[in-house]
């Protein structure tokens, strides 16, 4: 399957600078990064007798990194990506022609002789091979690149869902894609190579409005299967209001995500 794409081979290169400042330029939306930043700020400012202001920048940045840092806030961010994509059990999930598996669950490749190194993100890869263990579609594609001397995320979770059962007949691989337009675009060339069109996308729930919408725009029939749902629902034994790290994580994860949506808006990809 990866020689269907010799002509994106070449596009690599092209790609390669605008997808590093895109992602340099994304650690600007983190909240810890404004903190340092704004803490830097009130460093300038002290150099320059401006305590009151320098005072001002080091309490917006303590309290923007509190903010992010409790449920409350964590909670309302991720609502608002979550919110329309429910989860839905394999019975009522509809059947489709292939499975797309977007990547994010890699942490890193084999260390030590073992299996490529999962993160949080990785209840994408069991979610897609319940879909396919359940028979809703005969086929499943990964999709992800890789940095320059390692293997792409397709081809570990290749490896991955191998040892979770899945034949390596039924799974295709795409690994040239970057980012979430990248993995539309190829893989819907791919798909149309072979005449495929209905597909079950499987990504994170916070992830499925921008993934779903650039898939969609490739004129592909996108039916949405979320995972890995960070918005909690049980009652916690600590206030809404305590700081975590945790909640700090999924703050950011969706500061991400709606900043992304929002630019992929505006460059027409979705």
């Amino acid at each position: 399957m990866r020689d269907l794409l010799p002509s994106l081979r070449t596009s690599r290169g092209d790609h390669f600078i605008s997808f590093e400042l895109a992602k340099l330029l994304s650690l600007l939306v983190y909240p810890l990064n404004q903190a340092l930043l704004l803490c830097l700020v009130s460093l300038l400012l002290l150099l320059f007798n401006r305590i009151r202001a320098a005072f001002c920048a080091v309490l917006i940045g303590a309290g923007w990194l509190y903010l992010c840092s409790t449920a409350g806030f964590a909670d309302y961010l991720m609502a608002s990506l979550e919110d329309d994509y429910p989860a839905r059990a394999l019975s009522v999930t509809p059947d489709a022609e292939v499975i797309v598996l977007l990547g994010g669950a890699i942490r890193g490749d084999v260390h030590m002789g073992t299996l490529g190194d999962l993160n949080q993100q990785a209840d994408r890869l069991v979610h897609a091979v319940s879909l396919y263990k359940a028979g809703k579609a005969p086929r499943l594609l990964v999709t992800g690149g890789g940095q320059a001397g390692n293997r792409s995320e397709a081809e570990i979770m290749y490896e991955l869902l191998q040892v979770m059962g899945v034949p390596a007949r039924a799974i295709i691989q795409e690994d040239e894609s970057r980012d979430t337009h990248q993995n539309a675009v190829y893989t819907a060339r791919l798909l149309n190579d072979i005449d495929v069109h209905k597909i079950l996308l499987v990504t994170s729930a916070f992830h499925m409005r921008r993934a779903e919408g650039v898939f969609a725009a490739q004129g592909l029939e996108v039916i949405p299967a979320p995972t890995d749902f960070q918005r909690l629902v049980g009652v916690s034994i600590l206030p809404g209001v305590t700081p975590m790290v945790s909640n700090l994580w999924r703050s950011t994860y969706a500061l991400h995500e709606l900043l992304g949506y929002w630019v992929y808006r505006y460059k027409g990809w979705l």
